[in-house]
Order: structure tokens, then sequence, then C-alpha cells
């Protein structure tokens, strides 16, 4: 039996595609759009079966990302925009989706020969290195809130994220308070959903990181 046939790795995966809302959480989109969804390992450890990741290592990608990713097709960022021209009437042809354009747009990439698009594709390729960074922090936000990555006990739940030791305290009924790498924080949240999302954006975002340097 192959690993990607194993029962194991497809039942991973099937947990990987739950948490990302099945979607490719590069270009948002899912098998609705006509799109094949894949799992994408973020960094590959020597002798670990495909299943045996963290699932912070793994990501949904539809095909067509899962290439790029690779480097096996046309970039989907880090084009710079050239100029435009307008032909008058629908006589030109988009290079990336071959439909009619009037307004043509130059755009080029340092790893990719220039093309000339429509501006549906132009704004596609230059504009959405924003949304996709959204989605991205969103799925990382989704993991770090999945309760089986949580200890949970009657006044705390504790995790470890990105090497840091996280523990949600309750104090009361809804008084709930952060406690990173025993480092017990002064604001004081309604619920613990909303001090798990703080911590997770003040890791992420590595202001956490910042701030435990200064005692270092």
């Amino acid at each position: 039996m192959g690993l990607y046939t194993n029962q194991k790795w497809l039942i991973f995966r099937t947990k990987i595609l739950a948490i990302d809302n099945e979607q490719c959480v590069e270009c948002g989109r899912s098998p609705l759009d006509g799109v094949v969804l894949q799992v994408h390992h973020k960094r590959y450890i020597k002798n670990r079966k495909p299943w045996e990741y963290s699932f912070d290592d793994c990501e949904t990608l539809c095909k067509g990302c899962h290439a790029r990713e690779h480097g096996e097709i046309r970039p989907a960022h880090g084009w710079n925009y050239d100029g435009e021209s307008d032909l008058g009437e629908l006589s030109g042809s988009c290079e990336l989706c071959g439909t009619s354009i009037r307004y043509v747009h130059y755009i080029s990439h340092e790893h990719w020969e220039p093309m000339e698009v429509g501006t549906d594709c132009c704004g596609n390729l230059i504009g959405t290195e924003e949304a996709s960074d959204a989605r991205k922090k969103f799925a990382r936000l989704r993991r770090f809130l999945l309760p089986s990555r949580w200890v949970i006990s009657v006044d705390s739940e504790k995790t470890v994220f990105k090497n840091f030791s996280v523990e949600v305290l309750r104090n009361g009924k809804s008084n709930f308070y952060i406690k990173v790498n025993g480092k017990k924080g002064q604001k004081k949240f309604s619920n613990c959903a909303k001090a798990k999302e703080h911590a997770f954006n003040a890791i992420d975002s590595e202001e956490m990181t910042r701030y435990f340097q200064k005692f270092s």
C-alpha cells in the first residue's frame, strides 16, 4: 500500500481539509469552483510519514496553488505593474485567461516572462497578496483554536504554540487571563475564546517574541 493510499493518511487529509473549511488557503477556492484540493506539507522531516506531522505543518491548497508553491507554474505574487494601453475596442487577448480585452495591462516578474493581461487578471496578480495573507492567518487561527490541541482543566486551558507555553486562566465566571511562558498578563477578557485569540495574535505577529526579548 502506498503512503498516500494508506488509511491513516486519508484520515489525516480529511482533518486538514476540514480545518481549512474545504478551501484553498492561498486563493480561497473550493471544489464548488471546480478545483482539486490537496494537502501541502510546509516542511519535510526525514523518515516521518505524511500523516505524522502537526496540523500547523500542513495546509490546504488547490492543485494549481500547490504546483505554484513548488515552483512548477506561473507565480501568483511578486508581479510589478508596468503600465497600460487602451485599444479602443475588444481587440486584445489576455495572456492569462484568454478573454478578449480592450484595456491591456503590462506586468512583469523577476522569475517569469512579462505578460499582457486584462483588468481582472491584473488585479488578481497584483492585488491578491493581502487577501491571501489574511486567509492564511485565519487558517492558522482555526488550528490554534482546535479543542484537540488544548489541555483543558476546571480553571485553565493550556497549549504550546510556536515554542510558547500558553495558558488561559479563569478567575470567576467572566474573567479570563493569559499566561505565557509562566508570565501572567494584566489584561482580562470576558470569555476564553477572546483570550485565546488575543494570545494567538500576539504570538503570530511576533509581538510576544519582541516582548520576551526585552528580558533576555
